[in-house]
Order: C-alpha cells, then structure tokens, then sequence
C-alpha cells in the first residue's frame, strides 16, 4: 500500500485543481485590497482554526458567505443582502460593507410590520397582540390599527371572545404580572416584542422603521461578546413565543380563550375597573359591527 501523500503535497494539488479567479474577482481584490486584507485579518483573529479552509472558498462571495454562518453559529446572525454585491454593477464588495460596522440581523416587528400583523406574520402570534394596550393613542381611534387588527381577528376567534378583551388592551405592567401568574408569560413577551418595549436591542429595533443603517459598532470583542448575550436572550424570548403560537394555532379559538380567562382572572382590581369605564368610553368598536 502507498504511503499517503504528505500534507504539503495534498494542499497543492487541492491549490492546482482550484479553477483560477474570474476576471471580476481579480479587480475587486486588487481595487479593495485593504479592505479585503482587513476581512482576512477578522477572519483569523474571531475564527483561527477555521480560518484557511474560510478564506480557501473559489470566490470572495462564498468566503464572506462561510464567514457569516460562523459567526452567526457562534455570536449571533447578521444582516446579509451584503452578500449580493455582484447583482448590481458598481456595488461595494461584502468586505468592504463588513468593515463599516457590524451589520445586526433586527427582529424588530417595526411599523410595518404592525400593519401587516395578520398578513404576513403567524396567527398566533397576531392574536397575542390584541392582548396589550397599543403605546400611542392613535392606534385605539375608529380608522386605527387596533380595530383592524380586530376585524382580521374576527375571522379566526368568535367575536364573544374577542369583546372579552378590554377596549384597548391590558397596559403592558398589569399583563406581565397577569399573564405570568397564569402561566402564560410568553403571552407578555410577544407583546412587548410587537410593540419594541422588550428593551433587547435585537427585538426593539427594525430597519423598516428607518432609524438604524445596521452599521454602528466595530468588531471589538467586547462589543461581540455583549451582543452575543443580548442576542441569546433574545433568541430565548422568541422560543417562548414560538412555542405559544405553536399551542394556540393548534386551536386558535378556544385556546385563546382560554388563555384570555385565566389572564383576565389574575388583573388587579383597579385595572378591571379601568377595563370597565374603557368600556364605557371607548373609542370605536370592540368587535366589528358585521361580526357581533
């Protein structure tokens, strides 16, 4: 039996098989050769050991590619529509919009997305979030979108359910403390996730809103190692969330009632009684006329 090849060997025949960079390739290293140098030096300082076989990829999209499942599987996920650079003529290679900054992957729902709430995000989820009282006062007016979440709403949980829940929501406190003691805390986490008062950085702030480029902290490891925590509390919110609107989806309208019972149970008294002039004083329906 032949002794294997020493190692040395082996790698250049891997080198000599590669197919050689394209012509575009070739100008976008020489034309970012500092940025791409920087990119390199990231990439042995954050990963050493899978360094090589990183930046060993045929071509710099799938470096920088194999670069952000790593760090996503260590750290946390970044915002990737840098990898396209190709698709439009002109564009700054992903290494030179790396260096910037780090670019965060946001999980905030943003404004948006409340208006898309039952369109284009999970059942389960949108009907948690006619649990709480909306932050701004306009979302509670007759044309405003807690009365379109309610007629979307109608079409999946029995009106007599829905006109359980107080006009306007459960402020924010009383459901954390209710919807705790009932065992269903997920139910006020997705809550404030909805409306970004959860306070986690990853779950607050969205790029739809316009008020964050993605680009604002360099790749200190201080600043990693603190955004990684974030992010796991983070991710640890969602999972609970997940897992709720797993249960209720399986039966969405008894399920939310039943859930809404044994929230409503646990309120303070003063917040029952705020609940019973609300609706007194509403402003528009509770439920939509057409399906009461």
């Amino acid at each position: 039996m032949d002794a294997p090849a020493p190692l040395s060997l082996r790698s250049l025949a891997s080198r000599l098989l590669r197919r050689p960079p394209s012509l575009r390739e070739l100008v976008t290293l020489v034309g970012f050769a500092d940025d791409y140098a920087w990119f390199a030096g990231l990439v042995r300082r954050l990963f050493p050991e899978e360094a090589e076989a990183t930046l060993g990829a045929p071509d710099v999209r799938e470096r920088v590619a194999r670069f952000t499942r790593l760090f996503a599987a260590r750290h946390f996920p970044l915002y990737t529509p840098h990898l396209d650079f190709y698709l439009d003529e002109g564009d700054d290679p992903p290494f030179t919009w790396l260096r910037r900054g780090m670019p965060y992957e946001l999980m905030g729902i943003g404004e948006e997305g409340l208006h898309e709430l039952w369109d284009g995000y999970r059942e389960g989820l949108a009907a948690l979030a006619l649990l709480a009282a909306p932050p701004d006062v306009p979302y509670l007016e007759p044309d405003g979108l807690r009365v379109a979440w309610l007629e979307a709403a109608a079409a999946h949980i029995p009106p007599e359910t829905l006109g359980r829940i107080p006009p306007g929501g459960i402020h924010l406190e009383a459901l954390d403390a209710a919807a705790a003691g009932a065992g269903y805390t997920a139910a006020a986490q997705a809550a404030r996730w909805i409306w970004a008062e959860t306070g986690n950085f990853f779950l607050d702030a969205s790029y739809d809103d316009g008020m964050y480029d993605g680009f604002a902290d360099p790749w200190e490891d201080d600043i990693i190692q603190e955004a990684t925590a974030e992010w796991r509390r983070a991710a640890a919110l969602m999972d609970a969330v997940g897992a709720l609107a797993d249960w209720l989806e399986e039966d969405l309208p008894a399920r939310f009632a039943r859930m809404l019972d044994a929230i409503l149970a646990r309120l303070p008294d003063h917040d029952k009684e705020a609940s019973d002039h609300d609706h007194e004083n509403r402003v528009g329906p509770v439920v939509p006329a057409g399906h009461r």
